[in-house]
């Protein structure tokens, strides 16, 4: 059983977060679950993809990241746990270790204190480069840019049912389809995601329509290689980007973005599952 019910969102660290978030809400016409907003420490803003949100977070300082990592750079998997300390508690007894929960917290307009989310950093399959984590999401947190006190399940519920209104977007877009992690020990990767993932012995899957791959990488510390996502069809994707200039290549069923389209970043596209 995995410890967690879905991958949440996905974070993509930039230099801007306005092109970026141009290209997924506007040129792609996905649904914004999250407007972009600014803050002192960030710019940042979420689009639904079906299965997952990406959290596009242009960082006023990038310091915590490994100095030879560049921009852009997908550094965040964020899970969502049914129960936090539960989940925690099954990893530990799987042999992995989380580190200690840290909540985010605000005032209400009353002064009450109250918690808008509780993360807990998987160790044991993360890096300075790619932080997974469980996100623990709670209703009645004060920084949500809806005036709903939604739950973490009745805010997929929205971010789903507003996705199947635009039909996946100008991609036909069906949702995440597959993580590519780049790791320095790929036995070692493997067997501590499938204690997490609780994955048999064939593929490792992050949830249910979406997989794990991983390749050798170069580095000491593991970075997402590429995001692969679903569409309901290949020559309607196709055509649209070959008609923008937007395609870099296609080999062995898998259509590339041209980088300079996506900041750089490795975005794939193939046919979903029936």
């Amino acid at each position: 059983m995995q410890p967690y019910r879905s991958l949440d969102h996905v974070v993509i660290r930039v230099e801007a977060a306005e092109p970026l978030f141009a290209l997924f809400s506007e040129a792609f016409g996905l649904p914004v679950s999250w407007p972009l907003q600014h803050s002192g420490f960030a710019s940042f803003g979420w689009v639904n993809a079906g299965n997952t949100n990406l959290e596009i977070w242009a960082a006023a300082s990038n310091g915590d990241l490994p100095m030879d990592v560049p921009l852009p750079l997908v550094q965040g998997l964020a899970l969502d746990p049914a129960d936090l300390q539960d989940s925690i508690s099954q990893l530990a007894q799987r042999g992995i270790a989380c580190k200690a929960p840290k909540a985010f917290r605000t005032q209400t307009q009353d002064g009450v204190w109250v918690n808008n989310f509780t993360n807990s950093v998987v160790l044991d399959v993360s890096s300075d480069a790619c932080c997974v984590f469980f996100c623990a999401w709670d209703a009645e947190g004060t920084i949500y840019p809806w005036k709903e006190k939604l739950s973490a399940v009745q805010r997929k519920a929205r971010d789903e049912a507003a996705f199947a209104r635009c039909a996946g977007g100008a991609l036909g877009l069906v949702g995440l389809a597959e993580v590519r992690l780049a790791v320095p020990d790929v036995r070692a990767a493997t067997e501590a995601w499938r204690a997490l993932t609780d994955s048999g012995s064939d593929a490792i899957a992050l949830t249910s329509d979406i997989a794990l791959h991983f390749v050798p990488g170069a580095r000491d510390v593991a970075t997402v290689e590429a995001l692969v996502f679903g569409v309901r069809s290949m020559s309607m994707a196709r055509a649209f980007l070959f008609e923008r200039q937007w395609l870099e290549s296609e080999v062995q069923g898998e259509l590339r973005l041209s980088p300079c389209v996506c900041e750089g970043l490795d975005l794939r596209l193939v046919e979903a599952a029936p």
